[in-house]
């Protein structure tokens, strides 16, 4: 950076022309003195020339950068040192940018090498397994242990596509609201994307988000609230069907709930990661793609946050892989889960049980509400957007949802209602929702263009219970068939399979979106339809990634896992070619899990 001096001592002072002719070829033969002393690649600096305003030499801000290709042996010293040297030039005119060669991100380091090996082995594994199942299917023979399919494309495949019929245990609209929500989340993070893709309409792309028209994106972090009240809903959920027992045999799964949760979550995490730090630097170029060490730096140095699921507070302003940070807040609020499930578990049974757990609930959420807002009133300073305190509102409006459900599922629907009145109340309450959720997102764009903090942050401390109170009336009148179309568009069977997918969508849509941004070397026109365009390709390819992922990395490891536990050696297996002799074709995927999947 220049020192701030006058105009006057940066400007080259006044030569004749034979001298100047004289500096020019001194510099030239320096340069052929650097070009003869090493052998050289030419190295592309994005950025790495400046040329100056001439009325404002001062301000750097104001200078036009251009890329530049030089010698890589040079730095940006040296060719300013050259020009300070030779012209009495003193405004350092090169800079040391994103710079690189031919040659850059071809060498393998230790972590590129692990890397490719568990990957070769993995695929080796899906290999053996998979044609070993097909010979037990081709002699119909049984495995010698289930082990040997673990990795079996055919059974994995087989769980991935099958379709399972309704059931009170099994409520289906889930599947719709997870694929639609992570739709709404891969296209907000694409538009988010065109902030550093290089626009000739650059002003308008800066100013996009300020517009009423973007309402229809800027909200789209609700989705990932959605996931937060179906993670909470799922696990109560599936917890109260237990048999009433003792509140020490709850305590005693706690430790086996965490490490299930933990060991289900984090291998197809881990091949995320390792992807991410050391050969998606291999896997493309671009003038500006050596970026993705800058991607890397956090996960290299916050490696130990990422797996304990703590960076959204630890290093929540230099996120690791940034979506992941979702992961951490999910796994802290199942972490807290059994302070609220185990006592209301144990209480339930009792007198009064059911009525006394919704009130303490109702007590929780107020708290939950308040305190997060009541934070961000006081400390104007803090900027933490991605804490789990704020979200825990959501998670527990799901807990909420699951009691009352799993302790009123016999009664008939909205069962304080006369019976011939409530198609209407239902019709009525729909229409008040359907307007609610409507007026949360069109509110939500409004108060961020026009409002300031405080009505922003208690905005946003209201939103969050109010859009999960229209999803709990959508979830409740869908489960007892009074939801309609909606109920017959989130229940379709394909989302069944989509839906299995969420967790791989989630975890790679950030690559892919990254790897597309940092390939381009042209500018784009931005516009609502390229943006839309973009976010096909980024959903298409991050699915078709996914089942590749969910059948290396996650399907496997769930037979693993639940063989390490009990019980993966003791059901008598039957081939999953005939899904009828199968009861329960996706092993070991019950609901209590199932709020892993992203979501």
């Amino acid at each position: 950076m220049p020192s701030k001096k006058s105009s006057a001592s940066m400007v080259p002072s006044k030569v004749s022309v034979k001298n100047v002719r004289n500096n020019w070829m001194l510099c030239a033969k320096n340069l052929s003195i650097l070009l003869t002393r090493w052998k050289n690649f030419g190295e592309h600096c994005v950025g790495g020339l400046i040329i100056p305003d001439p009325a404002n030499l001062n301000n750097i801000d104001e200078y036009f950068k251009l890329a530049v290709c030089r010698p890589d042996a040079c730095t940006a010293g040296d060719l300013n040192a050259i020009l300070s040297r030779n012209l009495n030039f003193t405004l350092p005119l090169f800079q040391d940018a994103i710079c690189q060669t031919k040659e850059t991100g071809k060498a393998l380091g230790a972590a590129d090498i692990v890397t490719i090996v568990i990957m070769v082995i993995t695929a080796w594994l899906m290999v053996v397994s998979t044609i070993y199942d097909f010979y037990l299917y081709k002699w119909k023979a049984k495995p010698r242990h289930p082990l040997f399919l673990a990795f079996s494309v055919l059974t994995n495949g087989r769980k991935l596509l099958h379709i399972g019929k309704n059931s009170k245990d099994q409520i289906n609209i889930f599947n719709g609201l997870k694929v639609i929500s992570m739709m709404w989340i891969v296209g907000g993070h694409g538009f988010v994307g065109w902030v550093s893709i290089s626009v000739t309409n650059r002003e308008t792309a800066d100013n996009w988000l300020d517009q009423r028209s973007a309402g229809y994106i800027t909200p789209a972090h609700l989705a990932v609230d959605t996931f937060f009240f179906i993670s909470g809903f799922l696990l109560t959920y599936q917890y109260l069907k237990q048999k009433p027992k003792p509140f020490i045999k709850h305590l005693v799964t706690v430790p086996q709930m965490y490490l299930h949760r933990y060991l289900r979550l984090t291998p197809a995490l881990l091949m995320m990661y390792l992807v991410a730090v050391s050969l998606f630097k291999h896997m493309g170029n671009g003038p500006i793609y050596p970026l993705t060490e800058s991607l890397a730096a956090p996960c290299r140095k916050y490696w130990w946050a990422f797996f304990l699921y703590i960076q959204n507070y630890y290093n929540y302003d230099d996120l690791c892989m940034t979506q992941t940070w979702y992961l951490s807040a999910d796994m802290q609020m199942f972490l807290l889960s059994p302070l609220i499930i185990i006592p209301i578990a144990v209480q339930l049974p009792r007198r009064l049980g059911y009525t006394l757990s919704l009130v303490e609930l109702l007590i929780l959420n107020l708290f939950c509400i308040a305190i997060p807002m009541a934070i961000k009133l006081v400390y104007r300073d803090y900027t933490n957007d991605y804490d789990t305190h704020s979200r825990l509102i959501d998670y527990f409006v799901g807990v909420m949802l699951a009691l009352f459900m799993r302790v009123k599922h016999e009664k008939r629907f909205l069962y304080m209602v006369d019976t011939k009145h409530i198609s209407l109340a239902n019709l009525i309450i729909w229409i008040v929702i359907i307007l609610g959720l409507l007026a949360v997102i069109l509110c939500y764009q409004e108060i961020e263009m026009n409002h300031g903090y405080v009505d922003k942050t208690i905005f946003q401390s209201l939103m969050r219970p109010a859009w999960c109170v229209g999803l709990s009336w959508i979830v409740y009148s869908c489960y007892h068939g009074y939801g309609g179309v909606v109920n017959w568009i989130l229940c379709r069977p394909i989302f069944q399979i989509w839906g299995r997918l969420t967790y791989c969508i989630y975890l790679l849509h950030g690559l892919v979106t990254a790897h597309y941004i940092l390939t381009i070397r042209n500018r784009w026109y931005f516009s609502d339809y390229n943006a839309f365009y973009q976010f096909c390709g980024y959903y298409v390819v991050s699915s078709v990634l996914a089942v590749v992922w969910t059948l290396a990395f996650e399907s496997p490891f769930i037979t693993v896992e639940k063989f390490i536990f009990g019980g993966g050696g003791k059901r008598k297996h039957e081939h999953p070619a005939d899904p009828r002799k199968n009861g329960n074709i996706e092993e070991g995927q019950s609901d209590i899990y199932k709020s892993r999947e992203i979501q």
